[in-house]
């Protein structure tokens, strides 16, 4: 197992973060063709380092690709979401580490762009996607959200990667039809189409808090990464349980994504 480690955007640049939309993982139904994945907007003014991680020869790598909220946007590195996870698994007693993919004011074309840099190359046993919010605070029409994540998920199984979508559900009341309803419904109907695992709210828990949140009302401080995490890693703990190398499922194929 190969070691690798480890918004708003200033002003328009990286006030757009995953947090601003609210975060929770999805698994419905769904089942339409999904279009072409739009081009990637130029990359981030800020170029990003290649994510690593120190692990054990045996333990589990987790890679989580997002934006400024997986980055850890206003923090310390070591208070980032995936690090502090990574801080519940070792107290409980899991083998397994986190790598810290994300890039503050990634959309979901960018994180597609960087796939095989961010993710195939770290060669993880799991990949935890939470894109979409830029996406959403830019204007991108929800059928090309809907294609660039449906492509990720896509190439994740193609190399055999089993994921977790993170999904978008914007603030406040959603209007049946309206735009935030379509972004909304993307994660629960490519969950179900890709039979990926769902964790049904991630900032659910602090979003109303402002003690949990940085000025920008926004990101979580550190104090609200803390309350985040713990229910997210405890979520993982048997997702990663069941990727036990070499297992087989009851059709004699390896455990990994359908």
């Amino acid at each position: 197992m190969t070691s690798f480690a480890a918004c708003l955007r200033q002003a328009l640049g990286r006030s757009l973060s995953i947090a601003g939309a609210g975060v929770c993982l999805a698994l419905a139904a769904c089942g339409s063709p999904e279009p072409a994945p739009q081009s990637p907007p130029p990359p981030a003014a800020e170029a990003p380092r290649a994510p690593v991680a120190e692990n054990a020869a045996d333990a589990a790598v987790v890679v989580f690709l997002g934006d400024s909220l997986t980055a850890g946007y206003g923090l310390e590195p070591d208070d980032a979401l995936p690090e502090q996870v990574e801080a519940v698994w070792r107290a409980r007693g899991i083998d397994a580490v986190a790598v810290n993919a994300g890039v503050s004011g990634d959309t979901t074309a960018n994180g597609l762009a960087r796939f095989d840099w961010s993710v195939t190359a770290a060669e993880p046993d799991l990949l935890v996607i939470a894109l979409g919010a830029n996406d959403f605070l830019m204007g991108v029409p929800p059928d090309v959200t809907r294609a660039n994540l449906s492509a990720i998920l896509e190439k994740a199984k193609s190399a055999g990667i089993p994921a977790v979508l993170v999904g978008l559900s914007p603030r406040g009341d959603i209007a049946r039809g309206s735009r935030d309803a379509a972004f909304a419904a993307i994660y629960p109907e490519l969950a179900a189409a890709f039979s990926v695992p769902y964790y049904p709210s991630l900032l659910e828990a602090i979003e109303s808090d402002p003690s949990m949140l940085q000025s920008d009302g926004l990101h979580p401080t550190r104090d609200g990464i803390v309350v985040i995490a713990e229910p997210l890693a405890k979520f993982l703990e048997p997702v990663i349980a069941g990727l036990e190398k070499g297992a087989e499922c009851a059709d004699g194929e390896n455990c990994r994504m359908p």
